[in-house]
């Protein structure tokens, strides 16, 4: 094998599955517990991608009559700034078929206000930008979240917050939206088309952390209470599941990778190589 070719492979390699410790997601790729988003603190570099279904009977865009799938990217791109993209899809069935495009196009902005000490939590706010002109899973919030060594090898994830119930939109239609920054407009939650009250008032939860490896976690959405588990495999496949007002049943899987720090392991790799 050509040493030249081997060490490029193998830079290569280093650059997209190099390790980092990834914080629990919410379902829309958010650091988060089910619905609700932390405050959390990620790594900068920190990339991550996933998928979540979410039922028919808690879906964002037709409640109680189709379920949705979110599928989502998100990176930290400096230290306190985080950039959500996801897609938020109608799932089709035998009862109700769907006929969409796409679906609903998100970007979701995150910015670490206050990083967490001692004795202070940490801060966060949470922002969809304006864009869209049909969105169901806008977040606007301020979400505050401390963590708690509760013994050897667990850990307590606190967080609460508040989500504003309005919101700016671009009141437009897809035959007429030519200008991105047209038509801007203050809305309430509760009057839009959707009313599905997503991350309206005030919510929190928490996670208890078994080492790096899983833990349980509950929360209140705004509407629900919800409870779930998650577990990481590999140090960068995370797969979690939870159970919305005790009815049915949420899944997801993301996968979490670093494209700025290599793991040790593979770091010494290169070195032998080199």
């Amino acid at each position: 094998m050509n040493p030249k070719k081997g060490s490029i492979s193998l830079s290569f390699f280093l650059l997209f599955w190099a390790l980092g410790a990834a914080a629990q997601v919410n379902n829309s790729g958010k650091p988060g517990i089910i619905f609700t988003p932390s405050a959390v603190e990620t790594q900068e570099g920190l990339f991550r991608f996933g998928y979540n279904y979410v039922p028919q009977h808690y879906s964002l865009r037709k409640r109680g009559v189709n379920p949705e799938r979110v599928i989502y990217a998100n990176i930290t791109i400096f230290k306190r700034l985080e950039i959500n993209a996801n897609l938020l899809q109608m799932i089709s069935t035998d009862q109700n078929k769907v006929k969409e495009g796409i679906g609903d196009r998100q970007l979701d902005l995150r910015y670490l206000i206050l990083k967490e000490k001692s004795k202070f939590p940490s801060l966060a706010v949470i922002i969809t930008t304006p864009f869209t002109i049909d969105g169901a899973m806008l977040t606007h919030a301020l979400v505050a979240t401390k963590n708690f060594e509760v013994g050897k090898d667990l850990k307590l994830e606190a967080s609460v917050g508040y989500g504003s119930p309005y919101y700016l939109y671009r009141d437009e239609s897809n035959l007429t939206n030519s200008n991105m920054l047209s038509n801007f407009k203050w809305k309430k939650k509760s009057e839009d088309r959707y009313k599905n009250h997503y991350l309206q008032g005030p919510f929190g939860g928490a996670v208890l952390h078994y080492k790096n490896l899983g833990g349980v976690m509950a929360e209140w959405d705004s509407k629900h209470v919800n409870v779930g588990a998650y577990a990481r495999l590999f140090k960068v496949w995370t797969i979690q599941a939870g159970l919305l007002d005790g009815k049915q049943l949420t899944a997801g899987t993301s996968v979490a990778i670093n494209l700025l720090k290599p793991s040790r392991r593979l770091k010494q790799q290169a070195d032998e190589k080199n």
